[in-house]
């Protein structure tokens, strides 16, 4: 079998990004390209343009994922799957997904282009919503490729009351939980390439890193209720302040993240009700994460946090009550698609790093039905889900030629 896949076209890659990037939500700040959103729908069908342009056969499933195919030749109908997703946070970048997508046609060009008939079929994959959404979930195209997206999940509601459900029936998507599940025996194995959204690549003066685990991301939200009083008048001590003890549940989850190995902790919103300064807060609502590889301490987290919002409401007169959401467990990428990655960037000559992964991705899903291996390029000093994230086109074309190198051998020697 012809294996000389020759470089990905750097130009034609720069193009790609430059059209994308012009299908944003100009209203918002960055590259704004939200889920459930017209801007990302016209995304998709350009992805879909783009998949056909590159001679895939392409589809749409029931809730929005664009899969181009690029059949085999051989017996094995398990399919090598790549892909990433092209939606963004309000606010965003150009690369965080959008990357792991336009490698991945390119991938399916530069086969063609050499002449290259893997023996198993390709699937390109734009999937649907990998950022999280106004219903608190994340991951729906690739959840429901896996299986794990509910009719709970469907019924979950944004702050109008709207359904998530009926959100997705309004873009066109009524029916996402049949005809959309693959099946156990479908995937030999996925891979996904995408920037790193962290600092560690950049720093080592390395141009690829070899994914190692996807971190775990428990998420709580913690509601404190006093009394509202007259801000002026209510002397300190006899106060029912539930801001104050919000305040220090806070400064808990920095203290409990920062202590720990490889844990992160981040607070998303705090709510005062009134929102006045000139009356004591009566209810405070915190929502916060801890992100981590290390599965045994998230428990160690969780008790932590119960105990400080305990003793945080005892001390002023409180009720309160922690809700943890339905959280994701650290996912450990497979080892032999890792060594497969590792032998192929290693035949073209670059060095590469072995890190854990702090953001989460649709790998968490796909892990579901095969091996999972992710490939990072660096992001200029590390920032990620902000109009300033960069990534160099060279990088990227370094990352795309790892992408293609890893398929063919994934092709070749399968997984061993």
């Amino acid at each position: 079998m012809k294996t000389d896949i020759g470089l990905p076209d750097a130009a034609r890659l720069s193009a790609d990004l430059e059209e994308i990037s012009r299908l944003v939500d100009t209203s918002r700040p960055g590259w704004s390209r939200v889920a459930l959103s017209e801007v990302e729908t016209d995304s998709r069908h350009h992805v879909a343009a783009l998949m056909r342009a590159a001679g895939l056969d392409v589809r749409v499933d029931n809730i929005g994922n664009v899969i181009g195919t690029l059949s085999g030749t051989g017996s094995d109908r398990r399919a090598i799957v790549i892909g990433s997703h092209t939606d963004t946070v309000d606010g965003g970048g150009r690369y965080d997904g959008i990357v792991g997508v336009l490698g991945a046609i390119e991938v399916a060009r530069m086969l063609r282009e050499s002449g290259i008939r893997l023996s198993h079929d390709l699937r390109v994959v734009d999937f649907y919503n990998e950022e999280a959404n106004r219903f608190e979930l994340s991951c729906l195209g690739s959840r429901a490729l896996a299986g794990s997206l509910t009719s709970t999940h469907l019924s979950a509601t944004d702050e109008t009351g709207r359904t998530l459900g009926a959100a997705l029936a309004a873009a066109g998507y009524d029916d996402p939980l049949n005809a959309t599940r693959w099946g156990d025996d479908e995937v030999l194995g996925f891979l996904e390439l995408h920037i790193e959204q962290g600092p560690v690549l950049e720093r080592a003066g390395l141009p690829l890193g070899i994914v190692t685990s996807i971190a775990g991301i428990s998420r709580f939200r913690t509601l404190f209720t006093g009394r509202r009083d007259h801000a002026g008048t209510m002397p300190m001590s006899l106060r029912h302040d539930a801001g104050c003890a919000a305040a220090g549940v806070v400064l808990a989850v920095e203290q409990i993240a920062g202590s720990a190995d490889q844990a992160v902790g981040t607070v998303g919103s705090v709510t005062f009700t009134p929102d006045a300064t000139s009356v004591v807060t009566e209810a405070a609502l915190l929502t916060a994460e801890f992100r981590s590889p290390d599965l045994g301490w998230f428990s160690l987290a969780r008790d932590q946090i119960a105990e400080i919002a305990a003793k945080e409401a005892e001390k002023r007169g409180l009720t309160h009550e922690v809700t943890w959401l339905p959280w994701e467990r650290p996912t450990a990428v497979d080892p032999r698609l890792s060594s497969a990655i590792e032998r192929s960037v290693s035949a073209l000559g670059h060095p590469a790093a072995h890190l854990y992964s702090g953001a989460g991705h649709d790998g968490v899903q796909m892990a579901k039905l095969g091996p999972i291996g992710m490939i990072f390029i660096p992001s200029r000093d590390g920032r990620s889900h902000c109009p300033e994230e960069f990534t160099e086109l060279d990088d990227i074309v370094v990352g795309v030629h790892a992408l293609a190198r890893s398929v063919i051998t994934l092709d070749q020697e399968g997984l061993s």
